[in-house]
């Protein structure tokens, strides 16, 4: 996550760039993997419990890359496949690059060389 706040810091100029919290992945009282999801949290029952998740992720990071909350029916979730994780590059209203995981992982440095070369 600090790469991505470094990024965040040294190019909010020059990009757009959030993060939309969706339901947990690996929710204690759901799919229980204990540490090693790098997070102990409990489902989402209400809204409050998404943004509490939320706080919690930005202090333990000390993350200033704005966070939304995906609503309780899950529609940016659900509308974009975004589960358990993605990122998105946009440009104007196109989606121009979607990253999808490999191995529960991503090549940051892929994304950020794509968005420092795109035209």
């Amino acid at each position: 996550m600090h790469v991505l706040e470094d990024f965040y810091k040294s190019n909010c100029n020059r990009y757009q760039m959030f993060i939309i919290y969706i339901t947990e992945a690996h929710a204690i009282d759901v799919w229980n993997i204990g540490e090693s999801a790098g997070a102990i949290n409990h489902s989402h029952k209400t809204i409050d419990d998404r943004i509490g998740c939320i706080k919690k992720m930005q202090k333990e990071y000390d993350l200033s890359i704005p966070v939304f909350a995906d609503n309780m029916n899950n529609e940016f979730e659900t509308k974009f496949a975004s589960w358990p994780f993605r990122y998105f590059a946009t440009f104007g209203n196109k989606i121009i690059k979607i990253g999808m995981p490999d191995d529960s992982a991503f090549d940051l440095c892929e994304l950020f060389e794509f968005v420092n070369n795109y035209n």
